[in-house]
């Protein structure tokens, strides 16, 4: 496999395989696209063909730099993206000073293989729709 940087636009079909009612945390508000803006993007080719997409932000804190998975995915079939892509984005994450890497899903299978890996629930987000 090989990585590199691209635009949103050269994974954005990828990445729109992220978002649907079963991985979007907006609740319908931000498109996959939106949600990117700003975002460092990366694609993963194997055999020439793109495999997987995953794009980051990097935020400044007081504590240090977070490093935000703001979508991943892949599209072969059986690719786990934990066991594919988490250690290369951790790496990068270190490369750049990051001190941590934050992630916001409601897979509870991802949460508990990243939970697995090290990774702490800090937080849960609810929404209400007002009518």
């Amino acid at each position: 496999m090989m990585m590199r940087a691209c635009s949103l636009g050269d994974v954005l079909p990828v990445l729109e395989l992220a978002i649907g009612p079963r991985c979007d945390t907006s609740g319908g508000l931000l498109s996959v696209a939106e949600a990117c803006q700003g975002s460092e993007c990366f694609a993963v080719y194997e055999g020439g063909a793109l495999v997987l997409g995953y794009a980051l932000k990097r935020v400044q804190h007081e504590g240090g730099a977070v490093t935000w998975i703001m979508a991943a995915a892949g599209n072969r079939p059986g690719l786990d993206l934990t066991q594919t892509a988490l250690p290369a984005i951790e790496q990068q994450a270190r490369d750049a000073g990051t001190v941590q890497v934050a992630i916001t899903t409601k897979r509870r299978g991802l949460i508990a293989k990243l939970k697995k890996q090290g990774y702490a629930v800090t937080g849960v987000t609810l929404r209400k729709t007002l009518e």
